[in-house]
């Protein structure tokens, strides 16, 4: 409704906009309106040689609890940067900008280390290295940290960061590459989230990993059949080029088992299959940990984003056995996202909460909604957000 009110303004071109919210529960009705209001009136028009007249509105007032007006700001200038960031061409929008992009987010409370290829080879990022071999791009691996006064726990958030994926050697077709940019949301996420923490102040310390790479199929390009290596030592035979997400993953799993977290959530674009699934608008997620699904799922209700839990079928740990390694890479199309899920499980500590988001279906959008305007949309920043703020 907020949304509506916001576009309606907008066309009208009102200079002023004031907005009492509704009854009930006075904090969330206010957090809602002032998120909608701001998710609604959000452009990118950094291309446009003629970007058109600038938004006449100039004041909004919304009459209600200042720390909910505080926090819907908040909210909504983070999922604003992960759009800005998928909405970029993968041209500009390449692995080294995206660390650019983690170091400008660094200030009071946020510390950031960027690693080149040679740190990430000599890690033995082999997932990492393996996927970037095929592009002119170097890759960049990026651990950001908030360190909170009397944290209660640590939480690791790791993303997905395929700058462009053109399915590497098994080559994508044009209609399924055109939106590849958005590939990267999980890690542009991740980005975003952090960028929010020091005003958000949550009771909890919080790293955000992700690596960044292309799949391209260069001359020197990873080939079916090749077997990489996990830093974390499990081994992955590749029966699928354009499987390549979890494979970046494997390694920044691996690297943030190390750090000994309470838990750990990974947001990415991961399969197609999770789209068959659940369609365009929802998020799939992934956990063994009933507590932690619990909570995410409920961050993402009041943040009014869709999410429905998947399966993490063991059984179906027989589609992904290799004859010459520990895993394959993929299972085929039956049971994708599942298998998808299975394979990245492999990669965290035993003893860590884990959930995994896989935003296949809503990190993109072709067409306006109401506070989704077509590009990147910034899916489950507010989510995470929400369910860091109420630890």
């Amino acid at each position: 409704a907020a949304a509506a009110i916001a576009l309606r303004v907008k066309a009208l071109g009102l200079k002023d906009l004031s907005v009492v919210p509704p009854p009930g529960d006075s904090f969330e009705n206010t957090q809602a309106v002032v998120e909608g209001i701001a998710l609604a009136l959000y452009e990118y028009k950094r291309y446009k040689s003629r970007p058109g007249a600038p938004l006449a509105l100039k004041t909004v007032r919304v009459d209600g609890d200042a720390e909910a007006v505080r926090r819907g700001e908040i909210y909504s200038r983070a999922t604003c940067l992960t759009r800005d960031l998928v909405n970029e061409p993968p041209s500009d929008c390449t692995p080294r900008r995206l660390a650019e992009a983690a170091k400008s987010v660094a200030k009071k409370g946020v510390s950031v280390k960027v690693f080149d290829e040679k740190w990430i080879r000599k890690m033995g990022m082999g997932g990492v290295m393996g996927v970037a071999v095929g592009s002119t791009e170097p890759p960049r691996f990026v651990h950001l940290s908030y360190k909170a006064p009397g944290a209660r726990k640590t939480l690791a958030l790791v993303g997905k960061g395929i700058t462009f994926d053109s399915g590497g050697l098994c080559i994508k077709t044009a209609d399924s590459m055109l939106n590849m940019k958005d590939d990267m949301s999980g890690a542009a996420a991740v980005i975003a989230v952090m960028s929010a923490l020091p005003e958000l102040k949550p009771r909890v310390n919080v790293h955000g990993i992700f690596a960044a790479t292309e799949n391209m199929p260069g001359g020197s390009a990873y080939k079916t059949r090749d077997v990489l290596r996990a830093m974390n030592g499990k081994t992955m035979e590749i029966i699928n080029t354009d499987a390549e997400g979890r494979l970046i993953l494997a390694d920044a799993l691996s690297y943030a088992s190390r750090l000994k977290p309470t838990e750990i959530i990974d947001i990415a674009t991961l399969t197609g299959a999770c789209m068959v699934a659940l369609g365009l608008d929802i998020t799939g997620i992934f956990t063994a940990n009933e507590k932690l699904r619990q909570r995410i799922t409920d961050a993402a209700r009041k943040e009014g984003e869709k999410i429905w839990p998947l399966p993490l079928e063991d059984d179906y740990w027989d589609i992904i056995k290799s004859d010459v390694a520990d895993m394959k890479n993929s299972g085929g199309r039956y049971g994708g996202a599942i298998t998808a899920a299975l394979f990245l499980r492999e990669f965290v500590d035993a003893g860590i909460a884990w959930a995994h988001l896989d935003i296949a279906g809503p990190a993109l959008t072709e067409t306006d909604k109401p506070y989704r305007p077509a590009g990147g949309t910034g899916v489950m920043v507010r989510t995470l957000l929400r369910y860091l703020d109420e630890q």
